[in-house]
């Protein structure tokens, strides 16, 4: 079966829409967002406080390329590092692991627009945080 609605939004564009700034359960500041839509992949939720190192493990990731390791229980940034892989073009990565943790996709061609538009936005978000936090 194919959708006859493409979905032809950049993950740039996706992750402009989609990203917020919020208090998880426990009370602690996260950022989430997606950088694109459909089965298979999903939002990314992680804790402010880990925001500006996960956006340097992508940036390292568009300099050095995409490692090969083992996946254990991580921070945000130690699981992209972690998870990241190019699949004919497609790049995938989880910030958290375990039962339904979705991927985040994004064309590598537009991999470096996503990651300069995250990094713009870190004081933004740390900034929103501090608003959340009593």
């Amino acid at each position: 079966m194919q959708n006859i609605f493409a979905n032809n939004e950049s993950p740039a564009a996706i992750l402009r829409q989609t990203m917020a700034v919020s208090l998880d359960a426990d009370g602690n500041p996260i950022v989430s967002f997606s950088v694109n839509r459909g089965k298979g992949s999903g939002g990314q939720s992680l804790p402010v406080s880990e925001f500006a190192e996960y956006i340097e493990v992508l940036e390292e990731v568009l300099e050095n390329g995409i490692p090969e390791a083992a996946e254990v229980d991580m921070t945000a940034a130690e699981m992209v590092r972690h998870t990241i892989r190019n699949d004919d073009g497609m790049v995938s990565f989880r910030v958290r692991g375990g039962k339904g943790a979705k991927p985040a996709k994004v064309p590598a061609s537009d991999l470096a627009e996503v990651v300069g538009l995250l990094r713009s936005t870190v004081d933004a978000v740390e900034s929103a945080a501090t608003t959340l936090v009593k």
